[in-house]
């Protein structure tokens, strides 16, 4: 059974909208064991370790099935870090690039209000970000989505890290959260496998 793996950003949750799309649309399907979105530590080398246990487990359970990685913002840069270790395909949505230098700027008191979790932002927590960035990314298992009216981002920095991807979706306007990500749940579906 091929998986999709949601990996949500910073500040947010496994229950994000772009999780509640793909969710309802793999439910829509009657596959929903093949979705699965976890809520993520806040300390990346704890979000990290959870992820290659649940990748782990599920190559286990589906040795002969794929896993595809969804990461949004600092999921994604979390997903191109596990698909280089696991040789997984990953589509990257608005990706946090350069997490370990734009995350400086929220060192100190952080709330989530998706978990309504207190926690402090450390430089121990960008070291442990500066240890999981791709600096060779293998194009061919990629599919990077962009819209340039990111108010977080700059999306060239992701253009420019993944200049050679196998799959690129570029729009004009939008924002951070991706906007109209609805109308690709279908083909999201199908680069993972789960549909034809």
């Amino acid at each position: 059974m091929n998986s999709l793996l949601y990996i949500h950003g910073f500040n947010s949750s496994e229950r994000s909208h772009k999780a509640s799309v793909l969710s309802s649309a793999i439910e829509a399907m009657g596959v929903s064991d093949c979705f699965i979105s976890p809520r993520l530590p806040w300390q990346p080398a704890q979000a990290i370790m959870l992820l290659e246990k649940l990748i782990r487990t599920r190559m286990t359970m589906y040795p002969s099935a794929s896993i595809t990685l969804i990461g949004s913002s600092l999921g994604g840069f979390y997903a191109s870090y596990l698909a280089e270790k696991f040789q997984l395909k990953a589509i990257l949505v608005n990706p946090a690039v350069q997490a370990p230098t734009l995350l400086l700027d929220y060192l100190g008191p952080q709330y989530n209000p998706y978990t309504d979790e207190h926690y402090e932002l450390t430089q121990r927590h960008m070291d442990e970000l500066t240890a999981l960035a791709v600096s060779n990314p293998t194009p061919e298992r990629y599919w990077l989505m962009l819209q340039e009216g990111d108010e977080v981002l700059d999306y060239r920095m992701a253009r420019q890290v993944f200049s050679q991807t196998a799959k690129l979706t570029q729009e004009k306007n939008g924002d951070h959260r991706f906007v109209g990500f609805e109308r690709f749940s279908a083909d999201i579906l199908r680069f993972a496998g789960i549909s034809e």
